[in-house]
């Protein structure tokens, strides 16, 4: 079974593939043009990897 942090790192690098085609598709479709969503979700696998991070971080100095 995986651990917290583990499956926050796998949620982040899900996002991280979201963000990447998210910002290749407005790149091609729309560029330069309207908001750019690929922020949205770039910011929230950071804050995920952040989070993980700190767990597994937390985890180690504990031990």
């Amino acid at each position: 079974m995986l651990e917290t942090h583990q499956k926050l790192t796998v949620i982040g690098v899900i996002l991280l593939v979201t963000t990447f085609l998210i910002n290749y598709y407005h790149q091609e479709d729309h560029p330069g043009v309207g908001f750019n969503y690929a922020y949205i979700t770039g910011i929230a696998m950071l804050t995920v990897f952040a989070i993980s991070f700190i767990m597994f971080t937390k985890g180690r100095l504990d031990a």
